[in-house]
């Protein structure tokens, strides 16, 4: 069993698992689900099981839960299908669950819903709940992607006047207001942030201190609002807090970003490199609609179909050549299947380490260097091997020195296009990731192609 698979069935315990969701949906019987073990069911389950699902039927399933539930099961999903499904909600229900939401879950749902769905559910819930409203408003006006998108604007906060019982009594009052209350941030009559004290140094604190004398004041990992997700994931990373500030102007205390929300991030980012080195869409998913797939690889593919008739013009122009000495043929996806998998690898490092802010524009001479090296010190040792598997099967030591010499120029061609690409990208601002594989391939494929018949063409032809 995979490790997502026993997480999955570790969080179900007491209730569904995935495994048992998923056969119910097979088998067409939803409508024989316990309503006792779904509601032990966690809700992350219940939202990879929904995503899985028609928006019908998973109107279906979230029927049988208060407006409490269904908001945390419905922020654990994809906020595409969140907003979709949300849309098709009743329209008081729908505005009881978003009011039930963290107000930044809940602006990440709003922000994907059409205009008309959006207003007309920000009306309803300024009518019900209109802090609530007037929060996911607010948090709407920063783009999705940076820190003032992000952020929960809902935090605990303190006054530098107050005593350590009376800090300490406030906080019990907060207890089901805030999601998180791991550091209280001390502020002023005009909310600028002055200071920040952990919930343990409170507790540990001289009975009768003031909060103004044991607040930390020189505070690091403080956060504008609009700087980009990515690097408050890195910010975070470094600092090791579990939440961090985000600041405005006149330092005003905005909100607080979370560690949970950094993971997704995280998460996010990861998944999305992974699948645009292979050209897949940045956010598909297994269950995406088949246009949709379709529209997100396509590009990619056409690409891919180009480069190939690169590769298999450069056979076509030493066609006679093969003819004369077949051997040529039999040799020749060796040759380009090692470079390519020798780009893969720098390409997998690569783009790590761009996206991670350990190397810069600045490193790319050096690194692209030391990744060529690399290739030629691995093709000195996966060559020779080749070149003795050649000989032993043609007993042609010039056959076989062509091989060793062909296999050594294209995996250093590997390891300097699997960095010079993805650096290549980043200095005219195009995502690393974005197809580099594919191009990466396309290269070593027919430079590999190019320099083993090359060589064949002018040594073992005459």
């Amino acid at each position: 069993m995979s490790n997502e698979d026993d997480i999955l069935e570790a969080q179900s315990e007491r209730g569904y698992s995935l495994y048992d969701l998923v056969v119910m949906d097979e088998e067409d019987s939803l409508d024989k689900i316990d309503n006792a073990l779904l509601a032990e069911t966690s809700p992350h389950v219940l939202s990879v099981f929904l995503e899985r699902l028609d928006v019908d039927k998973q109107r279906e399933v979230l029927r049988r839960f208060d407006p409490e539930k269904v908001s945390e099961i419905v922020s654990e999903m994809d906020a595409n299908q969140s907003a979709e499904l949300v849309s098709e909600m009743r329209e008081h229900r729908a505005i009881s669950v978003l009011n039930e939401m963290e107000p930044d879950d809940a602006a990440d749902i709003v922000r994907e819903l059409e205009e008309e769905d959006r207003n007309r559910l920000l009306k309803g819930m300024e009518s019900s709940q209109p802090e609530s409203a007037e929060d996911v408003r607010e948090l709407l006006e920063y783009p999705a992607d940076t820190a003032g998108g992000i952020m929960n604007p809902h935090v605990a906060t303190l006054k530098s006047d107050m005593s350590v019982d009376e800090a300490i009594a406030c906080v019990r009052k907060m207890r089901d207001e805030y999601e998180n209350i791991y550091y209280l941030y001390v502020v002023d009559e005009d909310e600028s942030l002055e200071g920040v004290l952990s919930v343990r140094n409170l507790l540990l604190a001289p009975k009768g201190a003031k909060i103004g004398e044991i607040m930390k004041t020189n505070m690091i990992g403080i956060l504008s609002p609009s700087m980009d997700k990515e690097v408050v994931a890195h910010i975070m990373a470094d600092t090791d807090y579990h939440t961090l500030p985000v600041v405005g102007e006149d330092n005003r205390l905005l909100g607080i970003v979370t560690h949970d929300d950094v993971i997704d991030i995280m998460r996010e980012e990861g998944t999305e490199d992974l699948q645009k080195l292979a050209g897949a869409g940045a956010d598909e998913s297994l269950f995406d609609s088949m246009p949709a797939s379709i529209r997100q690889r396509s590009p990619w593919l056409l690409v891919n179909l180009c480069t190939a008739f690169i590769a298999s013009a450069v056979v076509g122009f030493f066609d006679t050549d093969i003819a004369v000495l077949p051997l040529l043929a039999v040799f020749m996806p060796v040759i380009a299947g090692i470079g390519g998998n020798t780009g893969a690898q720098t390409l997998a490092v690569t783009v790590r380490s761009i996206a991670l802010g350990e190397v810069g524009i600045f490193d790319m001479r050096r690194v692209c260097l030391r990744e060529t090296y690399k290739g030629f010190l691995n093709g000195l040792i996966i060559g020779a091997l080749s070149a003795i598997i050649a000989y032993i099967t043609t007993f042609r030591l010039d056959f076989s020195a062509i091989v060793w010499v062909a296999m050594l120029i294209n995996m250093s061609l590997g390891g300097f296009m699997g960095s010079f690409i993805p650096f290549t990208l980043k200095r005219f601002n195009f995502d690393p990731a974005s197809g580099s594989s594919i191009f990466t391939t396309g290269v070593t494929d027919s430079g590999g192609f190019f320099i083993f018949l090359g060589l064949g063409s002018i040594f073992l032809m005459n």
